[in-house]
């Protein structure tokens, strides 16, 4: 176990009302959050888990970290990139308890425009572990049960999120409708349905702080030309807009598809999805037109955030990048304030260090995007294989049958999953009744010919694959 050093000077912030806000079932807290008016505005105070005061750079403990890049989160276990002893406890900021941060102090406007920002080590005491079930409801409304400093601050960061949310906007972010589930389980760990999770204010609360802290990170270290990794995100190709249009246009969309602004049409795209009952899908296409963000240590720009300078600051106990920028900033405030510990500074000779970073960090992204993936499609089959035993498949397929299947996450795996669950197993059934079908790549839909008509349609997935001809469905 690393020891911290507790010769350096820390900016005690324990008298501050921070309060940490996550899920129920969160047990590793990398974030606090404080804010307070003043006249002009706001002061934001995001205070992000100390982790590289415990992990020291190349120790065996780094190595590890470093190999495993992220922790990796499963329906009931998670793969941690730290040990337990230091993700949820040492580290995580667990209420009533002392713990070191790297704090981003953040002085706003009114409007949330940021006037000035600082970076420090400091030493905080959560006043409280909430959560966003807990906090969703009381939005904008009186939170009685809460201590009143607590309540206070969480008011001013309501009044921030709304200016923040509207900057957003106006910015011309990309922002997707999209669900999420967990799967419910019983006593013997048997998949009995997923159950949607619901996002509400208190969601963006968090998220917009921790953009504006991760903003903040990304232009202390490039003014001060600091090598590190940014979250890189790239506009989409050219051919992947052009296939997305064709999908569009199947679907009756006729703006902009003869624009060369990927952004306002996307962004029109997105609002006239909300006119149909495929809004989830659509969205879904077109988040799958774009690129992957990435990490990189050149390029800082994040198409969808509509943001020129952008990193990740705010999960060191979870993403081994949080850690590297971490570390470039505080190896920049230990050489300010003449410390002769520079054990945290990456300097310019370690460009190339980093460089290996960035390769290795995307194969690990690549790993935990393949572990995620089985993983659910391990949970979907086991649901589907349940209901299938309870449903056999009937002669004849109708929408409302294929509507009563079981819902499943859209979110990953839509060429595998969608495919499999919506057109398959269909086709199952299609070949007892004579009919010869192919699914077209391009525009996502089950093309079908009957012999007795010799007629062709295209119908989108999941819940139209099939229509009137076949089964008699609306």
């Amino acid at each position: 176990e690393e020891v911290p050093d507790s010769s350096i000077s820390r900016v005690d912030l324990t008298s501050k009302s921070f309060v940490t806000i996550d899920g129920k079932s969160a047990k590793d807290f990398d974030d606090a959050l404080y804010a307070e008016e003043t006249s002009s505005g706001f002061k934001l105070f995001v205070s992000i888990a100390d982790v590289s005061e415990y992990v020291k750079k190349n120790s065996s403990l780094d190595i590890e970290a470093l190999n495993r890049g992220t922790s990796i989160y499963f329906r009931n276990k998670v793969i941690p990139m730290l040990p337990e002893l230091l993700s949820n406890g040492r580290c995580s900021l667990n209420p009533n308890e002392k713990k070191y941060t790297i704090t981003c102090v953040i002085d706003l406007t009114k409007d949330a425009e940021i006037k000035d920002y600082e970076f420090c080590e400091s030493i905080i005491t959560s006043k409280a572990r909430l959560t966003y079930e807990g906090l969703g409801p009381l939005f904008s409304k009186p939170k009685n049960k809460l201590d009143k400093k607590i309540e206070t601050s969480l008011n001013n960061l309501e009044k921030i999120y709304r200016a923040l949310k509207l900057k957003r906007k106006r910015r011309n972010s990309i922002e997707f409708n999209l669900s999420e589930t967990r799967p419910i389980s019983d006593k013997a760990n048997r998949i009995l349905k997923f159950s949607r999770m619901d996002r509400n204010e208190y969601h963006g609360v968090v998220e917009e702080c921790m953009i504006l802290a991760n903003i903040c990170a990304a232009n202390f270290l490039l003014r001060r030309k600091i090598p590190t990794i940014f979250r890189f995100h790239e506009k989409p190709d050219l051919s992947k807009i052009t296939d997305l249009k064709e999908f569009l246009s199947s679907r009756g969309f006729k703006k902009n598809m003869k624009s060369s602004n990927y952004r306002s049409s996307i962004l029109s795209w997105l609002e006239e999805s909300k006119k149909t009952k495929f809004e989830e899908i659509i969205n879904l296409q077109i988040l799958r037109s774009m690129k992957l963000a990435k990490y990189d240590s050149s390029h800082s720009d994040h198409f969808a955030l509509a943001l020129d300078k952008y990193c990740h600051f705010t999960s060191p106990i979870r993403r081994y990048a949080d850690l590297v920028v971490h570390r470039g900033i505080k190896g920049y405030l230990r050489e300010h304030i003449k410390s002769n510990d520079s054990s945290f500074l990456y300097n310019k000779n370690e460009e190339y260090n980093l460089m290996k970073f960035q390769w290795l960090a995307r194969e690990n992204e690549k790993k935990q995007i393949n572990l995620i993936l089985q993983s659910h499609e391990k949970n979907h089959q086991e649901l589907w294989d349940k209901w299938s035993k309870k449903n056999p498949s009937p002669e004849y397929v109708s929408n409302s049958d294929i509507e009563r299947r079981p819902k499943y996450d859209l979110e990953y795996n839509f060429k595998s999953w969608l495919y499999k669950i919506a057109v398959n197993e269909s086709l199952n059934t299609l070949k007892k009744i004579r009919v010869f079908e192919e699914y077209d790549e391009n525009i996502h839909c089950l093309l079908y010919t009957s012999p007795s008509t010799r007629d062709q349609r295209g119908y989108g997935m999941p819940s139209v694959c099939l229509k009137k001809k076949i089964g008699g469905g609306g």
